[in-house]
């Protein structure tokens, strides 16, 4: 008895995954398919069809056991009805419900409710169901406040999972590696060759002459035994056959060495190509597309997925085409010689196709495992690599020696797999094509010795054409490992190129070479996951030549107001204009020349100092960067440094500091001389002589010019001409210093602070 909790302890997991896909089937639709029981209690509490606005389904009770818990929502009322499990009932009134959050624990987790300022549990369920219940604290939150809802977005699949089976995927609405078909992937690549057809014709004229050349040794081998060893009839042939037999070999040398040089010459230009567009197309994704996946990851791809295509065209001219064509002639030869012996050759071929197919459905999946071992440690490394600094100041070394190791034990085991598998396959393949060969043997030397009008030099002919037979037929089979690795890397490959940018020019976008600096924002709503707001329902103007300051506590939406100008994102709700036009309908390309942006965290390429100035207008001369580093305030410190504009930077600028970086940074910006300009931050990491100097530089620079900072430091911002206040993703307060100031508000609280702050640092001074 005392093995029973251990036994379902054990098998729990098991079973909640198997109800949990029974319900996930039955209840795909849970708004049409509410269960009798569950409606009959619904009437009873006075509801009817049309008064049910969301419903899903929890599958767990609070025990921890599957269950069926329906949570349902009225324009007043949240309801609670268990199905099946042990579970109480709740109807809460929507007005009483301050908030509902999800409480995380070990396997499951608990959607609460905030009532009387306190959090009660209300329905559990597996973490595989958190993704649609925060969907529905979102619809919910939209309910109370009278804004449509739907049970579509509550109950769609979750992104990063495939809709049809289920299986993860590496990013999100990616191709599934499971799901799709092989034929087209194979035919895209064959599409790739259509620029070299003339050279893949080439080739393959070729292949047929070495395949000819291929079947005449063993046939001039016949006639040597035949009519010169055994009978002697033509002795003087002996010279001319050997004659033959070496000129065939060379002409068979010479074709291959034309033919690897032809596959290797067109698959690096292949390669060539596909690493252009690839790159292209990563430059044409919008920045969500990053916001999802890791530079290790897509360096992979340009890597060793790359480099797969080089492997294909070689192993398509050098090994499938010319093996396929072998099989062929090789086969032909074979019946025209003895037609029994030649289906005694067949034998094995049926038990080869069918360990190839079995081994192909083992090995598919293992190749996509070491792909990604092998993409967790170039993001691995990526990071902590670039982190490095952070990893030393915290004697982290052992630590992330250790996460290495671990990783690399995975790759380890990964690769091991599929060795393992491919040493397997080898030897028997091997032993199936000799039983063949074997079976010749026995049959072919028979007839020899019964004198059934097979001769003896037939019989090494043939048994030649066998192991030439078998040979590319072993090839063959052992190509579905290669085949399987490389449809893995072209899956990888080709998601890139499928994937669409989210953010596309209209094709009449309108050309805008000259703006002048007019924004306005008319009621924008935006998150990063649209049913998650972070800016809600926001508008304000700003007027050409105006400087605007935007304040508010880190996570309240500054940078994201930032972030919609420069349109990396588009709103989900509203609009946001530019000298009166749509900044949707706009061309991107003239839209982001005209704005000068300078982020918190400024990037700097691995480049001398001028190349980075010059980044945003390569064109521009040697005095004008002179002028905009001197209006950063950067001019003077370039000069004391050894080779001053000409120092080559190391990676992200080490060897300056974090203040003049920014500067750098902020001259970089204002070489492009944009009608609009934007300061994320841009004098957080200055020293306060500093920040005054580049203050001054601005008040002079921001003269016709539409300026827009965001800052945590209020004192940059008293000569503003507007300062918005941005709280929980919307606009609280709007004036300028003096305005807010007196309002006593948000504004007001954040500069006493600041002052408190500041004469404390005075007194400890």
């Amino acid at each position: 008895m005392r093995q029973g909790p251990r036994v379902l302890k054990f098998f729990l997991p098991g079973l909640i995954l198997m109800y949990k896909m029974e319900v996930t089937a039955e209840m795909e639709n849970s708004s049409q398919k509410i269960p009798e029981g569950v409606w009959a209690k619904l009437r009873e509490k006075g509801l009817s069809e049309s008064d049910i606005k969301l419903s899903t389904v929890a599958d767990l009770d609070f025990t921890g056991n599957p269950a069926e818990i329906w949570v349902i929502a009225s324009d007043k009322r949240l309801l609670i009805i268990p199905q099946k499990g042990m579970h109480e009932e709740f109807d809460l009134q929507l007005e009483k419900i301050k908030k509902l959050r999800i409480r995380a624990s070990i396997g499951s987790a608990y959607l609460q409710a905030k009532i009387d300022e306190f959090f009660i549990d209300i329905v559990r369920f597996t973490n595989g169901l958190r993704y649609k219940f925060s969907r529905f604290i979102v619809q919910l939150e939209l309910l109370k406040q009278g804004k449509p809802v739907s049970d579509e977005y509550i109950n769609e699949p979750h992104p990063m999972t495939c809709p049809v089976c289920g299986l993860p995927l590496q990013t999100e609405r990616a191709v599934c590696p499971r799901c799709a078909r092989q034929g087209p992937i194979l035919f895209r690549v064959i599409v790739l060759l259509e620029p070299y057809l003339h050279w893949v014709i080439i080739v393959l004229i070729l292949m047929f002459i070495s395949v000819g050349l291929n079947l005449v040794p063993p046939k001039l081998t016949q006639i040597l035994v035949d009519e010169v060893l055994t009978t002697r009839r033509h002795v003087d042939w002996l010279i001319w056959i050997v004659v033959a037999l070496v000129s065939a070999e060379l002409t068979r040398a010479l074709i291959n060495m034309v033919v690897g040089t032809l596959t290797t010459s067109v698959g690096t230009l292949i390669t060539f190509d596909l690493r252009k567009r690839l790159f292209r197309k990563l430059q044409e994704l919008s920045v969500d597309y990053y916001d999802q996946q890791s530079v290790g990851t897509l360096m992979t791809r340009f890597s060793s997925d790359v480099e797969a295509f080089h492997g294909f065209v070689t192993q398509a001219g050098q090994g499938f085409l010319l093996n396929f064509f072998l099989i062929a002639g090789i086969g032909l030869m074979l019946f025209f010689i003895n037609a029994r012996l030649a289906f005694y050759v067949l034998i094995p071929v049926p038990l080869v196709m069918f360990g190839t197919y079995f081994f192909w459905n083992r090995i598919y999946p293992m190749n996509f495992k070491l792909w990604d071992s092998q993409a967790k440690i170039s993001r691995f490394l990526n990071i902590v690599l670039s982190g490095i600094r952070v990893v030393k100041a915290f004697a982290q070394e052992e630590k992330e020696i250790r996460r290495f190791e671990s990783m690399a034990a995975n790759l380890r085991d990964s690769n091991r797999r599929v060795g393992i598998n491919v040493a397997k396959f080898n030897p028997m393949m091997t032993f199936l094509f000799s039983t063949g060969g074997l079976i010749v043997w026995y049959a072919g030397g028979k007839a020899v010795l019964e004198n059934q009008g097979f001769t003896l030099g037939q019989l090494m002919a043939f048994l030649s054409y066998t192991s030439m037979f078998y040979a590319p037929l072993s090839q063959m089979a052992l190509m579905s490992n290669w085949v399987s690795s490389f449809v893995t890397a072209s899956h990888r490959i080709f998601e890139i190129f499928d994937t669409e940018p989210q953010l596309k020019d209209s094709p009449n976008a309108i050309r805008m070479p000259h703006i002048k600096g007019h924004i306005k924002f008319e009621h924008v709503t935006f998150g990063y996951d649209p049913y998650q707001p972070i800016i809600k329902d926001v508008s304000f103007e700003i007027e050409p030549g105006q400087l605007v300051g935007i304040v508010g506590k880190s996570g309240s939406g500054k940078t994201t107001l930032v972030n919609l100008i420069c349109r990396f994102y588009d709103v989900q709700e509203g609009a946001i204009y530019i000298d009166g036009k749509d900044i949707r309908d706009i061309s991107s390309y003239d839209l982001r020349r005209q704005i000068g942006l300078v982020l918190q965290e400024p990037f700097l390429f691995r480049a001398s100092i001028a190349e980075n100035i010059l980044y945003g207008r390569p064109d521009a001369t040697f005095k004008e960067i002179l002028n905009a580093s001197k209006a950063a305030n950067c001019h003077d410190f370039i000069m004391k440094l050894p080779m001053g504009y000409d120092l080559y930077l190391r990676e992200h600028g080490a060897g300056i500091s974090g203040g003049e970086k920014q500067r750098i940074g902020i001259a970089r910006a204002l070489l492009c001389d944009p009608p609009i300009l934007i300061l994320d931050e841009a004098t957080s990491s200055v020293d306060t002589e500093s920040e005054k100097k580049i203050q001054d530089a601005l008040a002079i620079l921001c003269k016709n010019r539409t300026t827009i900072v965001v800052a945590h430091r209020l004192s940059t911002l008293k000569d503003a001409d507007k300062i918005l206040v941005v709280d929980n993703g919307r606009i609280v307060e709007s004036g300028n210093h003096h305005q807010l100031m007196e309002k006593k508000g948000i504004y007001y609280r954040l500069v006493m602070m600041q002052l408190k702050l500041t004469s404390i640092e005075t007194e400890v001074t």
